[in-house]
Protein backbone atom coordinates (compact mmCIF):
# COMPACT_ATOMS: atom_id res chain seq x y z
CA UNK A 1 0.00 0.00 0.00
CA UNK A 2 2.74 2.45 0.98
CA UNK A 3 4.80 1.64 -2.12
CA UNK A 4 1.75 2.22 -4.33
CA UNK A 5 1.23 5.67 -2.77
CA UNK A 6 4.90 6.58 -3.26
CA UNK A 7 4.76 5.31 -6.85
CA UNK A 8 1.75 7.51 -7.64
CA UNK A 9 3.42 10.49 -5.95
CA UNK A 10 6.59 9.95 -7.99
CA UNK A 11 4.62 9.76 -11.26
CA UNK A 12 2.77 12.97 -10.35
CA UNK A 13 6.03 14.81 -9.60
CA UNK A 14 7.62 13.60 -12.86
CA UNK A 15 4.61 14.87 -14.86
CA UNK A 16 4.88 18.22 -13.08
CA UNK A 17 8.58 18.39 -13.98
CA UNK A 18 7.85 17.79 -17.68
CA UNK A 19 5.14 20.50 -17.62
CA UNK A 20 7.63 22.91 -16.00
CA UNK A 21 10.19 22.31 -18.80
CA UNK A 22 7.57 22.56 -21.56
CA UNK A 23 6.56 26.04 -20.36
CA UNK A 24 10.18 27.20 -20.65
CA UNK A 25 11.15 25.53 -23.95
CA UNK A 26 9.97 26.51 -27.43
CA UNK A 27 7.59 23.64 -28.13
CA UNK A 28 5.49 23.01 -31.26
CA UNK A 29 2.15 21.26 -31.60
CA UNK A 30 1.48 17.56 -30.89
CA UNK A 31 4.74 17.13 -28.97
CA UNK A 32 4.80 14.12 -26.62
CA UNK A 33 7.32 14.01 -23.80
CA UNK A 34 7.37 11.09 -21.36
CA UNK A 35 8.39 11.35 -17.71
CA UNK A 36 11.98 11.52 -16.50
CA UNK A 37 13.11 14.30 -18.85
CA UNK A 38 15.95 16.47 -17.51
CA UNK A 39 16.64 19.78 -19.23
CA UNK A 40 19.45 22.18 -18.39
CA UNK A 41 18.70 25.70 -19.68
CA UNK A 42 15.30 24.93 -21.25
CA UNK A 43 15.11 28.36 -22.92
CA UNK A 44 17.81 27.13 -25.37
CA UNK A 45 15.68 24.18 -26.54
CA UNK A 46 13.40 24.29 -29.61
CA UNK A 47 11.19 21.28 -30.28
CA UNK A 48 9.15 21.42 -33.50
CA UNK A 49 5.74 19.85 -34.26
CA UNK A 50 5.06 16.14 -33.79
CA UNK A 51 8.20 15.24 -31.83
CA UNK A 52 8.16 12.35 -29.35
CA UNK A 53 10.71 12.12 -26.53
CA UNK A 54 10.57 8.90 -24.52
CA UNK A 55 11.49 8.31 -20.85
CA UNK A 56 14.65 9.37 -19.03
CA UNK A 57 16.20 11.64 -21.65
CA UNK A 58 18.64 14.47 -20.90
CA UNK A 59 18.93 17.73 -22.86
CA UNK A 60 21.95 19.73 -21.70
CA UNK A 61 21.42 23.02 -23.53
CA UNK A 62 24.33 25.33 -22.77
CA UNK A 63 24.06 26.15 -26.50
CA UNK A 64 20.89 25.85 -28.62
CA UNK A 65 19.31 22.46 -29.29
CA UNK A 66 16.85 22.24 -32.21
CA UNK A 67 14.81 19.09 -32.77
CA UNK A 68 13.01 18.97 -36.15
CA UNK A 69 9.44 17.94 -36.99
CA UNK A 70 8.28 14.35 -36.47
CA UNK A 71 11.52 13.23 -34.82
CA UNK A 72 11.43 10.26 -32.46
CA UNK A 73 13.84 10.12 -29.52
CA UNK A 74 13.84 6.78 -27.69
CA UNK A 75 14.44 6.15 -23.99
CA UNK A 76 17.64 7.13 -22.20
CA UNK A 77 19.04 9.45 -24.89
CA UNK A 78 21.38 12.30 -24.00
CA UNK A 79 21.99 15.44 -26.05
CA UNK A 80 24.98 17.45 -24.84
CA UNK A 81 26.00 20.91 -26.07
CA UNK A 82 29.01 21.62 -23.85
CA UNK A 83 32.28 20.00 -22.87
CA UNK A 84 35.12 20.89 -20.55
CA UNK A 85 38.49 22.16 -21.77
CA UNK A 86 40.85 19.27 -21.03
CA UNK A 87 43.93 21.50 -21.12
CA UNK A 88 42.82 23.24 -17.92
CA UNK A 89 43.67 21.92 -14.44
CA UNK A 90 42.11 22.24 -11.00
CA UNK A 91 39.09 24.51 -10.59
CA UNK A 92 39.63 25.92 -14.08
CA UNK A 93 38.57 22.56 -15.55
CA UNK A 94 35.12 22.85 -14.01
CA UNK A 95 34.65 26.43 -15.18
CA UNK A 96 36.15 26.18 -18.68
CA UNK A 97 33.22 25.09 -20.88
CA UNK A 98 33.14 25.14 -24.63
CA UNK A 99 29.62 24.97 -26.08
CA UNK A 100 28.33 24.29 -29.59
CA UNK A 101 24.73 23.92 -30.84
CA UNK A 102 23.12 20.59 -31.75
CA UNK A 103 20.62 20.32 -34.62
CA UNK A 104 18.51 17.25 -35.26
CA UNK A 105 16.68 17.36 -38.60
CA UNK A 106 13.09 16.53 -39.49
CA UNK A 107 11.80 12.93 -39.40
CA UNK A 108 14.83 11.54 -37.58
CA UNK A 109 14.89 8.62 -35.19
CA UNK A 110 17.33 8.26 -32.30
CA UNK A 111 17.35 4.72 -30.87
CA UNK A 112 17.54 3.93 -27.16
CA UNK A 113 20.60 5.16 -25.32
CA UNK A 114 21.99 7.39 -28.07
CA UNK A 115 24.40 10.16 -27.01
CA UNK A 116 24.75 13.26 -29.20
CA UNK A 117 27.83 15.40 -28.52
CA UNK A 118 28.34 19.18 -29.00
CA UNK A 119 28.36 20.78 -32.44
CA UNK A 120 26.62 17.91 -34.25
CA UNK A 121 24.03 18.19 -37.01
CA UNK A 122 21.95 15.11 -37.80
CA UNK A 123 20.48 15.38 -41.30
CA UNK A 124 16.76 15.08 -42.15
CA UNK A 125 15.47 11.52 -42.12
CA UNK A 126 18.54 9.98 -40.46
CA UNK A 127 18.20 6.99 -38.13
CA UNK A 128 20.74 6.55 -35.33
CA UNK A 129 20.98 3.01 -33.91
CA UNK A 130 20.61 2.20 -30.22
CA UNK A 131 23.65 2.86 -28.05
CA UNK A 132 25.44 4.96 -30.66
CA UNK A 133 27.57 8.00 -29.84
CA UNK A 134 27.25 10.80 -32.41
CA UNK A 135 30.53 12.72 -32.48
CA UNK A 136 30.25 14.40 -35.92
CA UNK A 137 27.61 15.41 -38.46
CA UNK A 138 25.48 12.65 -39.99
CA UNK A 139 24.12 12.89 -43.55
CA UNK A 140 20.39 13.02 -44.31
CA UNK A 141 18.45 9.86 -45.08
CA UNK A 142 21.03 7.42 -43.72
CA UNK A 143 20.96 4.67 -41.10
CA UNK A 144 23.92 5.29 -38.79
CA UNK A 145 25.24 3.43 -35.78
CA UNK A 146 28.35 2.66 -33.77
CA UNK A 147 30.81 4.39 -31.51
CA UNK A 148 31.38 6.80 -33.12
CA UNK A 149 28.21 6.70 -35.24
CA UNK A 150 28.88 6.26 -38.97
CA UNK A 151 26.53 6.01 -41.96
CA UNK A 152 25.94 2.36 -42.89
CA UNK A 153 23.18 2.38 -45.51
CA UNK A 154 20.39 4.52 -46.92
CA UNK A 155 17.11 4.62 -45.02
CA UNK A 156 14.27 2.96 -46.98
CA UNK A 157 11.94 5.49 -48.62
CA UNK A 158 8.68 3.94 -47.39
CA UNK A 159 7.37 1.20 -45.13
CA UNK A 160 6.25 -0.80 -48.22
CA UNK A 161 9.88 -0.95 -49.36
CA UNK A 162 11.06 -2.46 -46.06
CA UNK A 163 8.26 -5.09 -46.10
CA UNK A 164 9.59 -6.56 -49.36
CA UNK A 165 12.94 -7.57 -47.85
CA UNK A 166 13.67 -11.29 -47.56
Amino acid sequence: MVSMIFGKLLMFLQRQQVRYYMRRMHVGKRVRIRSGLLVFRPSNVTIEDGVTINVNCVLQAHAPIRIGRHTLIAANCTIVTATHDMSKRGDETRLALSAAPVTIGHDCWLGAGVTVLPGVTIGDGAVVGAGSVVTRDLPPGMVCFGIPAKPVRARPQSSQESDTRV
